[in-house]
């Protein structure tokens, strides 16, 4: 299971399937391998439990064509900048290997998205560290992509998810308790409004208007991208 293409990280079950889901499934679409590791479990959810949650990010990651899906155990609602919380970051990069890591934007109105960003790229970073010892191989992956969490940012780059639109949203109502607003038995939520539904759907629809498509996920890189060849890079949308 070691030596996959994809990595992405989630603070909570779900973040994930919102933030990047649809550019998942177009990798795992090409034959690419993808892991999925939530930060915690969700037992602060307002709706539904730990069993329901596990339940849930199960059939999310089936429908995105991950090939496992981790879950580090932090606890919810408390993400912190720990040694614990960053080893275990250390231990599932290094089992898995990834060549490319996507984790959440580092600002967030949630302190759990913005701090598990941290815990992340910290991990990351000592994963790396020949040193640091875990009983495993060193190994940092070479790409680190941040996606959108509740604020935004401008991408530098922009992937058409239009051919993934649907599946990505079938993705997202898998955490029925989430986010399904048409049962009596759970109370009502911000996640269950109709319109927390139409941002998700509007903000797919904007960005994919940025690069003339009709659904799009932004995403974030430090740094800048090394072009061998201008050529071979699409400026269509410029």
């Amino acid at each position: 299971m070691n030596n996959v293409d994809v990595m992405a990280f989630g603070a909570h079950p779900d973040d994930i399937e919102i933030g990047c889901g649809g550019t998942l499934i177009k990798l795992a679409d090409a034959g690419h391998s993808i892991v999925m590791v939530d930060m915690v479990q969700g037992e602060m959810g307002t709706r539904g439990t730990v069993e329901t949650r596990k339940a849930e990010s199960a059939a999310a990651a089936k429908l995105i064509g991950a090939i496992a899906r981790e879950n580090l155990a932090l606890e919810d609602g408390n993400i912190r900048v720990t040694p614990e919380a960053k080893r275990r970051v250390v231990e599932v990069v290094r089992i898995y290997r990834p060549q490319l890591v996507f984790l959440p934007y580092y600002q967030d109105r949630h302190p759990d998205h913005y701090r598990a960003s941290e815990v992340v790229y910290e991990g990351l970073f000592q994963a790396g560290l020949a040193r640091y010892e875990t009983g495993q191989e060193r190994y940092r992956p070479l790409r680190v992509i941040y996606y959108m969490g509740w604020y935004e940012f401008d991408p530098t780059f922009i992937v058409d998810i239009t051919g993934q639109f649907e599946r990505k949203l079938e993705a997202i109502y898998a955490y029925s308790t989430q986010f399904k607003p048409d049962d009596t038995f759970y109370q009502q939520t911000r996640l269950t409004s109709r319109e927390y539904n139409w941002g998700i759907r509007q903000r797919m629809g904007y960005y994919g208007s940025l690069i003339g498509s009709m659904y799009g996920e932004g995403f974030l890189i430090r740094g800048k991208m090394k072009v061998e060849n201008p050529l071979e890079v699409d400026f269509s949308s410029f």
